[in-house]
């Protein structure tokens, strides 16, 4: 577990978290704060917070890839998916394939399997031997999902 900021950490007030956190601190040491969050299961808290650096940091590579995990985590796929969706927008042709993977499978938890083949594709096109990228878009492909319009 990261040790991020132990007096941030120390705050058992959701309002003191928040304020504390986007107001003292970098968006990479709000990230490690609420994987430490995470790290001790204090999921609504780490929520809230990635929430809330979100509004202040929207670009931020740290703050959306910890929002994704955050909302993974919780099951929230639509904010997974918001969250990804935009992480890739933002690195473009640097996205990694494990992000474009994620993505895949946060729609697919959607049930939007037409978009899941689609980011799949897009993944496919930046890292043609990734194996997860390639299973997705055969498994996709096998039950007969045809991409939808261009996702990202």
């Amino acid at each position: 577990m990261l040790h991020a900021a132990p007096a941030f950490l120390a705050k058992t007030s959701y309002s003191a978290l928040l304020t504390s956190a986007t107001q003292e601190l970098s968006p990479t040491k709000i990230r490690q704060s609420i994987a430490d969050l995470v790290g001790q299961n204090r999921l609504t808290e780490a929520d809230a917070l990635s929430h809330e650096a979100m509004q202040r940091f929207p670009q931020s590579e740290d703050i959306l890839v910890i929002r994704a995990l955050v909302t993974q985590v919780r099951q929230d796929w639509p904010a997974a998916s918001t969250a990804l969706e935009k992480l890739i927008a933002l690195q473009g042709h640097a996205a990694q394939a494990v992000t474009w993977g994620q993505w895949v499978r946060v729609l697919r938890c959607m049930g939007d399997d037409a978009r899941a083949m689609t980011a799949a594709a897009q993944g496919l096109a930046t890292h043609p031997k990734h194996p997860e990228l390639q299973e997705a878009f055969s498994a996709l492909q096998r039950v007969g999902i045809a991409p939808a319009l261009k996702v990202a």
